[in-house]
């Protein structure tokens, strides 16, 4: 069975699904193209607003949930 999927895989997944640029997605996010370059490349984590602004600008909604229960 293949491991799950982090957040930020999927997260990463989905950015490269979208076809724009990092240049455009800086542009439109207002996220600083290093952070997401070094994003890109796995060197760093983004916190939850950027995160947020990032899910805002590709069209994709975040759900969070509690763990077990």
């Amino acid at each position: 069975m293949p491991p799950k999927k982090t957040m930020p895989d999927v997260l990463r997944d989905f950015v490269r699904a979208d076809g724009r640029s990092l240049y455009q997605l800086w542009k439109e996010s207002g996220i600083a193209h290093a952070v997401l370059a070094r994003f890109m490349r796995g060197e760093r984590d983004l916190n939850l607003r950027t995160v947020g602004r990032l899910c805002e600008t590709l069209g994709v909604e975040l759900t969070l949930r509690k763990k077990g229960r």
